[in-house]
């Protein structure tokens, strides 16, 4: 009976070790579900645009879909803490931007987040803000602006998204390098409406709602915060041609909550290499004026350290606070 047996019980031991051994293996397929990607902007804007962009592409890879959550407001807070806050699995992520690790750290007091709550993916884009003026404005070039500065100290001024916004700190940064003063104007709506009706002097704005508004002849664009010229506006010199060193973008970044497993991350970089490399999205990055950047996590941790410490310094030097 025993010796009948024996094989059959070989088999089943056979087959168990082989469902063992794959089973793991499925159960760890990332991802398996459903992917919720959270973003600190309205709909429409270009954090949600590329967040839906990626979402596309991801989907289409993985044959999971990808769930944009938009949770605007309160500093990119809300956004934040819902993935801080979630299960370490890779399956919410965090599409932002970077006041969120770069400015708010060194602006808040207290935080409902840390930086530490998070573990860098990649960073997708820059995203280069234009230095505008009206059209009906006599100022032509920065250097007409800079002039205009110093013979009127802190009579011009300058708009903003807001105290502590991405725009506050890059104009605060310019003042500092011009050796000028201006009268910050923080917005809670947007600006452009009073920029275009000289309500308000000069004021930066990201290149997907400056541009349009450059086409239409609305606002001059006297110069952008990349290294150097964007190919959407390549007579508009850059800011470092005349302060060398200036940077002062944007970037968008692709986060996960803290402590999840490496594999997973590894498979949002490839998966996000891909789509940054791929033609088409690259295509529509350069509609909006974005520069597509990629690499690996490490590489991104490293220069969150760099940008966090240059605004970190801006804010210092402006003794800038949103308490």
């Amino acid at each position: 009976m025993n010796a009948n047996h024996a094989p059959t019980r070989r088999a089943l031991l056979a087959a168990t070790a082989a469902w063992l051994a794959v089973g793991p293996a499925r159960a760890q397929t990332y991802p398996s579900r459903p992917v919720r990607l959270i973003v600190p902007a309205p709909a429409g804007t270009s954090p949600d645009i590329v967040a839906r962009l990626w979402g596309e592409r991801f989907a289409r890879a993985t044959g999971q879909a990808v769930v944009v959550d938009n949770k605007p407001g309160a500093s990119t807070f809300l956004a934040a803490q819902a993935v801080a806050a979630a299960p370490a699995d890779g399956h919410t992520l965090l599409y932002t931007v970077n006041s969120t690790f770069s400015i708010n750290p060194f602006v808040f007091k207290k935080l409902p987040y840390k930086s530490e709550d998070f573990a860098p993916v990649t960073r997708m884009l820059s995203v280069p803000y234009v230095l505008l003026v009206s059209a009906q404005s006599r100022v032509r070039t920065l250097a007409d602006l800079i002039n205009e500065a110093k013979a009127r100290p802190g009579q011009l001024n300058y708009s903003s998204g807001g105290i502590a916004s991405g725009f506050h700190v890059a104009t605060a940064r310019l003042l500092n390098e011009a050796g000028v003063t201006m009268t910050h104007v923080p917005y809670k709506d947007y600006f452009m409406p009073d920029l275009i009706a000289q309500r308000i002097d000069v004021g930066f704005d990201a290149s997907t709602g400056a541009i349009p508004q450059i086409r239409a002849g609305k606002v001059r664009a006297l110069a952008v915060t990349s290294a150097r010229r964007i190919e959407a506006l390549p007579d508009v010199p850059a800011i470092a041609e005349t302060f060398p060193g200036f940077v002062a973008d944007s970037w968008h970044g692709l986060f996960a909550p803290r402590g999840t497993p490496d594999a997973v991350i590894n498979t949002l970089v490839a998966q996000s290499q891909r789509i940054v490399d791929a033609p088409d999205f690259r295509a529509a990055l350069r509609d909006f004026a974005l520069t597509p950047v990629g690499g690996g996590a490490e590489a991104f941790r490293r220069f969150l350290a760099d940008d966090a410490q240059t605004w970190a310094q801006v804010v210092r030097d402006n003794q800038i606070t949103n308490e």
